[in-house]
């Protein structure tokens, strides 16, 4: 199937990014930014128009144009899932994208709106669902499976035979071990370091470290 022209949802920096890699790394052609009505302030973005999601259509026929929605973890995912499902009932495809450095396992099915930065290692007999951002630096063991909405943020590691549930956060530097089982929402803060299953809407903060009470301009003294 040949690939359309694409317009990004979101005006954002996660947009600018989206962007950037489409353009840069694979040779897609993005031809404007659109945002609900209500949050059309600025007519243009990176040299290109953003025009009215509700009437964009007009000027971008379904049938010439596919959408990547660019939007983060807001509300736990549940935001970017809801547009998704928008843009589905207007009868777009949905842009996915995974970058030339990143380590994929020839076997994957990558779904609508994905989007896979570069270093991640995806190893054999993981599955990835719909709408899931993997961003950079990721290591993603073998048999995973990693379900619809999710957010995987930089540096995680996940090992063998884990499972994670639908719309799930990974915050950066977390863990998972090994055949673990996370429901619907989970979220991993920064950190944190999962080695029980985790059940529906749970989250898992791990400590920050300590403010030390030696103030960095006496450092050179000790």
């Amino acid at each position: 199937m040949a690939n359309r022209d694409i317009v990004i949802f979101g005006a954002g920096q996660l947009a600018e990014v989206a962007h950037y890699y489409f353009t840069n790394n694979a040779g897609r052609k993005v031809c404007a930014f659109t945002v609900d009505a209500e949050f059309l302030s600025e007519d243009s973005l990176l040299g290109l128009p953003v025009v009215d999601f509700q009437s964009i259509s007009k000027n971008f026929p379904t049938d010439k144009y596919e959408i990547y929605v660019a939007i983060g973890y807001k509300k736990i995912n549940t935001f970017r899932s809801q547009k998704v499902s928008e843009v589905e009932k207007l009868g777009y495809r949905l842009a996915s994208f995974v970058h030339s450095k990143a380590n994929v396992w020839s076997g994957i099915s990558i779904k609508p709106n994905t989007f896979i930065l570069e270093q991640n290692i995806i190893q054999p007999f993981v599955s990835i669902g719909k709408n899931v951002t993997l961003w950079s630096g990721n290591h993603i063991g073998h048999h995973t499976s990693i379900s619809d909405h999710c957010f995987i943020s930089s540096h995680v590691v996940v090992a063998g035979g884990v499972e994670i549930g639908e719309g799930s956060f990974l915050g950066v530097n977390s863990t998972v071990r090994d055949n673990v089982k996370l429901g619907k929402h989970v979220v991993l803060g920064a950190g944190s370091l999962l080695l029980t299953n985790a059940p529906d809407y749970s989250v898992y903060i791990g400590p920050a470290t300590a403010l030390s009470r030696v103030p960095s301009n006496r450092l050179r003294d000790i």
